[in-house]
């Protein structure tokens, strides 16, 4: 998965630390071969707490031959690949702020003081699914968007180095320390690059 980092574009760190995100990842590469039955169903729910505006990403038309929007252009390449659903809400989920508690399970009346949650849909789904990935489900954000079949907060993870380390650093202690420090190299060794070369550029306009 990649984010556009330009101005105004999201980044894989403002992703991970200000996105609830609950995530069904299939076996990655970085830990071994596929499994041979093919590549697990996996979902993906993304909570934006602010929103976003509509105009600009719903398109005008229906059918398969829309006019992509204009949030829809960077992802034109995948258009066969994706299903766009408007006009679908939930009822009698307020309370502002509160409805994120919502989110995955529709639950009403989030910001009522008798509210209880129930299991969200990336839970339901983990259940059915999750035996063929390498981790059932994952929460990641500030902000938890998962609850458990009694309507209890599943526990997220906000530091994207360790979602990176739970993802990417596996094995024994020893492995992981060397894999780490690989890691550290490469990236002390690109950011000098970056500076060696801005240098250099720096050098020519002053000549």
């Amino acid at each position: 998965m990649t984010f556009d980092t330009g101005p105004g574009k999201l980044n894989r760190r403002n992703f991970l630390r200000g996105s609830g995100v609950a995530l069904m990842l299939p076996l990655l590469e970085s830990s071994g071969a596929m499994k041979s039955a093919g590549v697990p169903k996996r979902m993906v729910a993304v909570n934006f707490p602010l929103g976003f505006h509509g105009p600009n990403f719903f398109p005008e038309q229906s059918g398969r031959d829309y006019e992509l929007s204009e949030y829809l252009k960077p992802a034109a390449a995948l258009r066969n690949d994706f299903t766009i659903v408007s006009g679908t809400s939930h009822p009698d989920v307020d309370g502002g702020h509160a409805a994120e508690k919502s989110f995955l399970t529709a639950a009403p009346h989030p910001g009522s003081r008798s509210f209880k949650n129930t299991i969200s849909l990336d839970q339901f789904v983990a259940r059915r699914l999750g035996g063929s990935t390498r981790y059932a489900s994952l929460t990641i954000g500030d902000h938890g968007m998962s609850w458990s079949a009694n309507g209890v907060a599943v526990p997220h993870e906000s530091s994207p180095s360790a979602v990176f380390a739970k993802l990417f650093l596996s094995g024994t202690p020893k492995e992981v320390a060397a894999r780490k420090i690989h890691l550290r190299s490469q990236h002390t060794g690109r950011r000098a690059g970056g500076c060696q070369s801005h240098g250099g550029q720096s050098g020519q306009a002053r000549s």
